[in-house]
């Protein structure tokens, strides 16, 4: 593992020792101050010698024709502006930007008294927060921003899951739909706080997000599958899933990053930007079926 290695470890304490404070905070007042994008990331100077010997590790690896090394679990990218993943930035303000346009042409398409409108607009406003503490933490890894990263994106796995059961539950039962918001609820929180204060379990917190998934895309397949005749357009959502699935790919693929720049969890970003749009569209037609459905409803009842 490259940052235990003598060459690197070496490297770090030396640089350490003649360019840092003690605490390895601050730099000495010999040197020529920071750039302020460098103070706006709170680049500090242990954390500015890791990223110089880092890179000196890596060219001396590439000089002995060795794999590139990763460090603290991470390949080495270049650093654009004091953000540390510059692709993934970039592919997370993408998401984000889908989704704020898609919330945009939900609300002028579907009224709000129609049924699930609440649901699906609260849905967007988690994965805006998902896609705005991705951007962050991308563009800074410390403890906080990884955990921030970390718990929005398990809860818009786990929302999506709320989500359609409530979409196949379609307002039949009022206590199943009170008992699952708070069997939801408690999950996370114990999610929340068992990463938190118990354990930093890398391991489960995927096993997590890969059971929850699971489940949702078995959910909405059985669903689409069910009504693929009488609501034709849930193949966009059928569609979307399988899409999901295949981007999820790029996460178990791992090579080092093109330029330095993308590696496959960039690409994963930059592959679902796109699927809000077909997503979406599935929203606003259903919620157009649920409000006909409703009115056909009243109108028989009358």
């Amino acid at each position: 593992v490259s940052d235990r290695s003598p060459y690197y470890q070496t490297c770090l304490e030396k640089c350490t020792t003649a360019n840092c404070t003690k605490d390895g905070m601050n730099f000495q007042s010999v040197l020529p101050a920071q750039p302020f994008y460098l103070k706006l990331t709170k680049w500090t100077c242990r954390d500015e010698c890791s990223y110089n010997c880092m890179w000196k590790t890596v060219d001396a690896f590439i000089n002995r024709n060795w794999n590139v090394p990763q460090f603290h679990g991470k390949w080495p990218f270049v650093r654009i502006f004091g953000i540390q993943e510059p692709a993934s930035v970039l592919f997370s303000i993408f998401n984000f930007a889908a989704h704020l346009m898609m919330l945009r042409e939900f609300r002028k398409q579907v009224r709000k008294t129609s049924p699930m409108y609440w649901l699906w607009t609260f849905y967007n406003v988690i994965c805006l927060n998902c896609w705005f503490w991705s951007t962050i933490f991308h563009t800074r890894d410390t403890l906080f921003t990884e955990k921030m990263d970390y718990f929005s994106a398990f809860s818009t796995v786990l929302f999506s899951f709320y989500a359609m059961v409530i979409r196949l539950l379609n307002e039949k039962s009022k206590f199943l739909t009170v008992v699952l918001s708070l069997i939801c609820l408690v999950f996370f929180v114990f999610h929340v706080t068992y990463l938190s204060y118990v354990n930093f379990d890398y391991g489960y917190n995927m096993q997590a997000n890969i059971a929850v998934g699971f489940a949702n895309a078995m959910g909405w397949f059985i669903w689409c599958y069910y009504y693929r005749k009488t609501q034709p357009y849930v193949w966009r959502c059928a569609l979307f899933v399988s899409l999901i699935g295949l981007c999820m790919l790029l996460e178990i693929i791992d090579f080092p990053p093109i330029l330095w720049l993308i590696d496959a969890h960039a690409l994963w970003h930059l592959a679902t930007s796109g699927l809000p749009f077909l997503f979406y569209r599935f929203l606003i037609d259903d919620c157009k079926f649920l409000r006909n459905e409703k009115e056909l409803k009243r109108i028989h009842d009358d």
